[in-house]
């Protein structure tokens, strides 16, 4: 990861070459490395849709038949896909503010 300097100096020379301004570039690189992250958690929910269906029929097979003492893949499963549902609010959020 480059220091803090060498990210200004390299802002800088951006800014020098290119039509955009350092806040456009700093907006640009943010937008990016949100929509990375979105497009990856997306992928990771997809997963978890293809093993358990829908949030709400993991929640339901909970409910109804619990959690093996031995394995506890499916509580891990709910908590992740909850963790990934709250992640993605929060930057498609962090997008429309941009």
């Amino acid at each position: 990861m480059a220091t803090p300097s060498h990210a200004r100096q390299l802002l800088e020379r951006a800014t020098d070459l290119l039509p955009d301004s350092d806040e456009d570039l700093i907006y640009k690189g943010i937008a990016a490395g949100v929509s990375e992250r979105i497009i990856a958690l997306k992928e990771s929910k997809a997963r978890l849709q293809g093993k358990h269906g829908s949030l709400e029929e993991m929640e339901d097979t909970i409910r109804t038949e619990g959690i093996s003492p031995d394995d506890h893949t499916l509580h891990t499963d709910l908590l992740e896909w909850r963790a990934i549902d709250h992640e993605l609010r929060e930057l498609l959020h962090m997008l429309e503010t941009l």
